[in-house]
């Protein structure tokens, strides 16, 4: 049958029947979504019975599981027998649309989105409409683009999807086997907000094609090894990390802003005055500001100004002027 769509079962066509849990076969690759049973499930189950028949193909003989297999799982846990509809034959592409079409109300996470293309990528003769279609994936839009660019990278790299945004998978398909496989720590345990994690892997990157280096290489003279064996927090341990690799690839700014911060530190010690460099030196520009509650405050800001302007250390203020 065509791979493009599950035809609809007319009620003359269904054929119901009991099974023994343990004759159904549940090892098919299109059940690539597993969860665990809710409590709900399974007391909907004990008090009610099974109102739902699982999906099977039985036209190779013993029920083959198409949907259900949480269902199953939990009345094999009960020494209960299965009510199975047969929907079969299917071809393998047919059996993971049957299973996704089950699973319609399930929200599209990356995770789910990608184990879905990963089965139906394996499929040469499928066809990938009705798959776009259920998943809510439009053709040539960003997110198809960025799944399948995560299809190039290990299988294994899947369980990472939690902690590593999928907006990092242009960046990650670029790098080699070695380099993923230093990378993989990074991301394992350690959850990155979308923007940090593309600022490293884009620092990295750009670093290791200035320097001629590889991403294992540079990994090891940040010291990241280290870093993930401190004991850190996840949210310290990946600041240090960043720090780390940003000022590999940003080697002249960070002593800018190095300099710049003992150098506003010192100044506006003392006083309630705040200096900051508001553009990362892409101009020559302080910016200060103070806080006050009333007139008195504003005239003691007033007086540590002036005393502030008659220093004679504010050079470091603005070392791009001094260049």
């Amino acid at each position: 049958m065509s791979t493009a769509a599950i035809p609809p079962i007319a009620p003359e066509d269904a054929r119901i029947s009991h099974c023994p849990a343990a004759s159904i076969d549940v090892s098919g690759p299109w059940l690539f979504w597993p969860a665990e049973a809710s409590e709900a499930l399974r007391r909907s189950l004990e008090r009610h019975g099974q109102l739902m028949p699982v999906l099977v193909d039985r036209s190779e003989g013993s029920p083959l599981l198409v949907a259900g297999a949480t269902r199953v799982a939990v009345l094999a846990e009960a020494g209960r027998d299965v009510l199975c509809l047969d929907v079969g034959p299917l071809d393998m592409a047919g059996r993971g649309l049957a299973y996704m079409q089950s699973n319609i109300g399930r929200e599209s996470t990356d995770h789910l989105i990608v184990a879905a293309m990963r089965y139906f990528r394996s499929i040469p003769s499928a066809d990938m409409a009705p798959v776009f279609e259920l998943l809510g994936l439009e053709p040539r839009s960003k997110r198809l683009r960025l799944v399948e660019a995560w299809l190039r990278l290990p299988a294994h790299w899947d369980r990472l999807l939690d902690g590593v945004p999928l907006a990092c998978a242009e960046l990650l398909a670029g790098f080699s086997a070695r380099d993923l496989a230093e990378l993989e720590p990074l991301f394992d345990g350690l959850s990155w907000s979308r923007g940090n994690a593309v600022n490293l892997l884009t620092w990295l990157r750009e670093t290791c094609l200035r320097d001629g280096t590889d991403a294992a290489g540079l990994l090891q003279d940040c010291g990241v090894g280290g870093i993930l064996t401190e004991g850190l927090s996840p949210k310290d341990a990946m600041a240090r990390i960043s720090q780390q690799v940003r000022q590999r690839r940003f080697p002249s700014l960070c002593a800018l802003e190095r300099d710049f911060t003992e150098t506003a530190r010192r100044v506006a010690a003392g006083t309630r005055w705040r200096i900051v460099q508001p553009d990362q030196f892409e101009s020559d520009t302080v910016e200060m500001t103070v806080r006050a509650r009333n007139v008195d405050e504003i005239r003691a800001a007033s007086a540590e100004l002036a005393r502030i302007a008659a220093r004679e250390d504010l050079d470091g203020l603005f070392p791009a002027e001094g260049a």
